[in-house]
């Protein structure tokens, strides 16, 4: 048995030497694994969290825009100074409206100004500054024409309102319609 042990010396070393190998690669990269499960879940777990606060600045810039632009509608048209009357504050409107109207093509047939409407709300509140102003418009144009004309009014970035909007086709010709219609607009002086 000796010999045998003495014959094989250099085989019994190295599957010694291979066992002991094993065992240490085994060992090495058993910890380096488990090392880098570890801090795969932890930054698995830092994820989670900066995915949360994204959502959540997500929703909160969500929120913060709708409701820019609930309280973004239209604004009343401010005049500074106190140089101007309450019939000149609405020199840039009354333009706006008289632009929109030629520009859709519709003609108009009469204007009448009330700058003292009693049933407008704002004014009934007597608050200091604020001024309201009624047109009361007849006009003539085609289906296309007038519907331009409403559409470039209700896109105005100034507070205007329509009333008692009332469209009737022309006697002699029924492509043609006659819109009788009020506009109320809106200043204020600072």
């Amino acid at each position: 048995m000796e010999k045998l042990i003495k014959e094989n010396i250099t085989y019994l070393f190295l599957v010694v030497f291979v066992l002991v190998g094993g065992l240490y690669a085994t060992y090495h990269y058993g910890s380096l694994a488990i090392t880098s499960y570890s801090e795969a879940n932890q930054k698995n777990e830092e994820l989670v969290v900066k995915q949360e606060k994204l959502n959540q600045i997500k929703r909160q810039k969500l929120a913060s825009t709708h409701k820019k632009e609930t309280t973004s509608g239209k604004v009343i048209y401010e005049v500074m100074g106190q140089q101007f009357s309450p019939e000149a504050s609405f020199g840039i409107m009354f333009e706006n409206i008289l632009s929109n109207i030629t520009n859709s093509g519709v003609r108009i047939r009469s204007i009448d100004y009330n700058y003292q409407p009693v049933d407008d709300k704002i004014l009934m509140t007597k608050t200091a500054g604020y001024n309201a102003c009624e047109l009361s418009f007849i006009t003539v144009g085609n289906y296309t024409q007038l519907q331009n004309f409403f559409k470039n009014i209700a896109k105005e970035k100034y507070l205007s309102s329509l009333y008692e909007i009332y469209i009737e086709p022309y006697d002699k010709d029924k492509t043609i319609l006659v819109a009788r219609f009020k506009i109320r607009l809106y200043t204020k002086t600072i």
